[in-house]
């Protein structure tokens, strides 16, 4: 009866998350293994056992674990079943294809962080940001940055820019120590639809290293993206700053 009980809290979860099922159970497939403790060259349980676990469909079951196949989290033996590649203590894998917060992101991944929010200014929309938010000059825009820390040390920096007439006329800086989009969602009424998104590899500037006290050797994985509301218009542009030696993510490339 206990098990049935958690089986019944597991399914309300799933079906209060928004995202495909494969997806929900690919995260749930994760935590076990790191509640588990399983590590590299560990045999997971078996389709029929997961269905069982997660109380969902073997076809489900499958279809999660060939994404955790194709972002090679772990392997296939034919003929021995599925193991564990990948550490997931020491390298933290995502899924770019998905729209998602930095503490979203964080919560799939099953780490905690802490935010810091080390600049909050309104000032004149560059020409850059004009660009970006399809703006006029002299547009009033918040700046905002943030660095999100694990375990004391610094992984993540974020860059958000938005229109001021977004907003509140008096925001505290305060109400970004989580989701800025689910302030922007839930407070302000703008909903996120889709990004347009860039990914390249960058050094921090060395200001910011040293006000955010990290070394400036770092490589850092860049997602340089404009982001557009129901309506397809840019409502806000940001830069997230990855720690090259504590994320990699992946995307599913198929042929046309």
């Amino acid at each position: 009866m206990k098990d049935r009980g958690l089986q019944n809290i597991i399914m309300v979860e799933l079906f209060k998350d928004r995202r495909s099922l494969a997806l929900q159970l690919r995260d749930r497939i994760r935590e076990m293994i790191r509640e588990k403790y399983y590590r590299t060259g560990d045999k997971l349980p078996t389709e029929e056992k997961l269905a069982e676990m997660f109380h969902v469909s073997r076809a489900s079951v499958r279809e999660a674990l060939k994404l955790l196949e194709e972002e090679r989290s772990i392997s296939v033996r034919h003929g021995l079943g599925r193991f564990v590649a990948l550490d997931s203590s020491s390298l933290l894998s995502e899924d770019v294809t998905r729209l998602e917060s930095v503490t979203e992101m964080a919560r799939s991944l099953g780490i905690e962080i802490e935010t810091e929010v080390i600049a909050f200014l309104k000032k004149e929309a560059d020409e850059i940001v004009q660009a970006r938010l399809n703006l006029e000059p002299g547009t009033c825009v918040y700046f905002l940055e943030r660095v999100r820390k694990a375990g004391g040390e610094p992984v993540i920096v974020s860059i958000d820019i938005f229109p001021c007439s977004l907003t509140p006329k008096n925001l505290d800086p305060s109400l970004f120590d989580g989701s800025l989009i689910a302030v922007m969602e839930g407070s302000w009424n703008t909903r996120l639809s889709y990004s347009r998104t860039t990914i390249s590899a960058e050094m921090l500037d060395p200001d910011l290293c040293c006000r955010i006290q990290v070394g400036p050797a770092y490589l850092w994985v860049l997602l340089e993206q404009i982001n557009f509301n129901d309506q397809n218009h840019p409502v806000l542009y940001s830069k997230d700053y990855h720690r090259s030696d504590k994320f990699r993510f992946h995307v599913v490339r198929r042929k046309r």
